[in-house]
């Protein structure tokens, strides 16, 4: 055989270049839907109060949350509706909502205005634009946007955003279209894999809820909210 082989590593490197431009694809993909319909969603996310969404886990946390100003951060923060509850449960709260979407953060940032919140343009898995560390994070219906090869970098990047001794609250949505994946870039999710990837990430599954009907009355929808620590991090 005349001439030299190429090196046998080329077609994962080329996969290796494109992986940031299908990352950015598949986003653009799902922030094309929420940019379209960013008023009518903002709009139906007020109707529900945040205390009705989130009451599982706040009936964990709730108490931690009162006894102590926090630094909290609410990535896809959408409407602003659980970013304004979080600044409101303690006088001396401070929180980051970020939001890629940039008509839903205008709406947000409205319904947040007389708030102690602060808006970040930001998106994960990177979440670079995000600084220092913070006692809560919440990801409340974000989850299943995430393509699961960018998982696991999005929950190191959350272990390096939260506070030794703080929690990470994930709502996951359990039920997914084909039509949801394609027009929103959704995929299905599983309580099985955050917990694996939290462990091998040092990171400890503290609850899971067992599932719960949308607060929407969306026919057919349900969700499991989860609390993450660090390794020797319990519930309060």
């Amino acid at each position: 055989m005349s001439g030299k082989c190429r090196p046998c590593h080329s077609q994962p490197t080329d996969l290796v270049r494109l992986f940031p431009f299908l990352l950015r694809l598949e986003r653009i993909v799902s922030l094309d839907y929420y940019q379209r319909h960013a008023t009518e969603l903002a709009t139906r996310y007020q109707q529900v109060s945040a205390r009705a969404v989130h009451g599982d886990w706040l009936t964990l946390l709730e108490p931690w949350l009162l006894a102590a100003p926090r630094r909290l951060l609410d990535v896809g923060a959408g409407s602003g509706r659980d970013a304004a509850f979080l600044a409101e449960l303690h006088q001396g709260n401070m929180v980051v909502a970020v939001e890629p979407c940039q008509a839903l953060a205008v709406q947000g940032q409205c319904h947040t205005c007389e708030a102690a919140v602060v808006w970040v343009n930001d998106a994960m898995p990177a979440l670079s634009r995000v600084t220092g560390t913070f006692d809560l994070i919440l990801l409340s219906a974000v989850w299943m946007h995430l393509p699961p090869k960018s998982r696991p970098l999005a929950l190191a990047r959350l272990h390096e955003l939260l506070s030794p001794d703080g929690y990470l609250v994930l709502s996951l949505r359990l039920t997914v279209s084909e039509l949801e994946m394609r027009e929103r870039a959704m995929y299905p999710v599983a309580v099985d894999e955050v917990e694996r990837l939290a462990l091998e990430g040092g990171m400890t599954l503290l609850h899971v809820s067992e599932p719960q009907g949308d607060a929407l009355a969306r026919t057919g929808l349900s969700w499991q909210s989860l609390i993450i620590g660090g390794e020797y991090v319990r519930l309060p």
